[in-house]
């Protein structure tokens, strides 16, 4: 499908749903970017290596009835996390799945349509601030398409000891679907938080993920964001996420990529007060003929801010990957500390990938490094593998694991890595005896 069958799609939905006039505002703008822009191609330089063809293949569009059925009880019952969580099918809220107790006082979680009801001076100045239409033609068909999805609020010095659990399932109906969700964080002064968004698939049917999420955290407010995504083989996923840091903050993000046909994660993080750490992990693991990319852009725009950034891909079959990462380091942003790092491993001749990563300084008192390496499993290793009656293929399997295993333990023990280490485990079989 062209562009035009999205600007349709959203033209028709904007008919139907009713929205405040601030609201109706922000969907217009996101439609009327998304014309001006149209799909990007491959000319596009930010869009090189990223197949986006592929979303022209179906005709993708919101669903309309999203029914619960036992399929997905039994996904729920083995993806969710204990503690609070909100459960979406193809886009839709399903509240008889979610579980909102036990948030501690000062954590507020609903979802977003409800919060469009009883939020809205809240969200009318937070939504779209840092993911804005105009950042890319996906973010606009999102913001066109606003209607669902989460907001996650903390009171100052609140604290929340359970992970939150966002948990998007991605069925496919009678036709391909579109789903648009859009998850806001606002954590307040000296607040902490573990936020954990899970994308996962059920069945054969076309699905198509575009999501947002937008992280504002005050001064030294803490938040651990993870994305499990492991969706169907035929899905297409593409996500951003984009946070801002206020003094003396902390912001983790750890993004797993295991499914879609398609997937793309793109991180965009910016300082705006000084004291600030930022951690960007990310590990993605292709096989078949998957195409995992990942992008990242990270804004030092103030100073005595520090950051460390690590990205490792394992590729086999014809499977391929990209990694393209930006740090930004701005003139004013003395005493920066900054180190980027994408490591990647190919396990066949014909898996690829693409590693950019990148520094742009401005400033001359700063500490930054980065680096990329790409190479096979190591043939003295294997060799010593083998000579202590390790079979072939189980030494390859052994450091296959043993690669990745480094951004898992970077996880806290806990459910949240039991999660991670399950879901890689199907992927790279052995796993979780290794990582256990």
């Amino acid at each position: 499908m062209s562009a035009s069958h999205y600007v349709e799609v959203a033209r028709a939905f904007q008919a139907r749903a009713a929205a405040p006039a601030w609201l109706q505002a922000l969907r217009e703008e996101g439609l009327s970017q998304f014309q001006a822009r149209g799909l990007p191609t491959s000319r596009d330089e930010e869009w090189k290596y990223t197949p986006v063809a592929t979303l022209s293949s179906h005709p993708f569009q919101p669903a309309r009835d999203v029914p619960a059925g036992e399929d997905v009880v039994r996904a729920v019952a083995r993806l969710s996390l204990p503690g609070p969580r909100l459960v979406f099918v193809d886009g839709a809220f399903v509240p008889a799945l979610s579980v909102l107790t036990g948030l501690p006082r000062g954590v507020v979680l609903k979802p977003l349509s409800q919060a469009l009801r009883e939020d809205g001076a809240l969200l009318q100045e937070t939504l779209g601030r840092f993911s804005r239409p105009s950042a890319h033609a996906f973010t606009s068909l999102n913001a066109a398409l606003l209607e669902e999805g989460a907001l996650l609020t903390l009171a100052p010095r609140a604290l929340s000891e359970v992970p939150v659990q966002l948990l998007f399932l991605a069925r496919g109906g009678d036709g391909p679907v579109l789903a648009s969700p859009r998850v806001v964080v606002v954590a307040g002064e000296g607040s902490e938080a573990t936020l954990v968004e899970t994308y996962a698939g059920l069945g054969s049917g076309a699905t198509f993920t575009n999501a947002v999420t937008e992280v504002s955290l005050g001064d030294n407010a803490s938040l651990r964001h993870f994305k499990l995504q492991a969706e169907g083989d035929t899905a297409l996923h593409l996500g951003g996420l984009y946070s801002r840091q206020g003094r003396d903050s902390r912001f983790q993000s750890h993004a797993f990529s295991f499914g879609g046909a398609l997937a793309r994660n793109e991180v965009h993080a910016a300082f705006a007060g000084e004291g600030g750490e930022c951690v960007l992990n990310g590990l993605f693991v292709g096989r078949g003929t998957q195409h995992l990319d990942n992008r990242t852009d990270l804004d030092h725009a103030v100073p005595h801010c520090s950051s460390r950034e690590l990205y490792k891909g394992v590729l086999d079959d014809r499977a391929r990957g990209t990694f393209h990462g930006r740090i930004r380091v701005r003139e004013d942003a003395q005493k920066t500390d900054a180190s980027q790092q994408s490591r990647n491993l190919l396990l066949s001749e014909g898996a690829q990938v693409d590693a950019r990563p990148q520094l742009e300084i401005e400033a001359d008192d700063v500490k930054c490094a980065h680096g990329t390496a790409v190479g096979r499993l190591d043939d003295n290793a294997l060799f010593y593998l083998r000579s202590r009656g390790i079979p072939k293929v189980e030494a390859e399997r052994m450091l296959t694991r043993a690669f990745a295993s480094e951004l898992v333990r970077a996880v806290p023990e806990g459910p949240v890595r039991a999660r991670v280490e399950a879901l890689l485990a199907e992927k790279l079989p052995g796993t979780a005896e290794v990582m256990g």
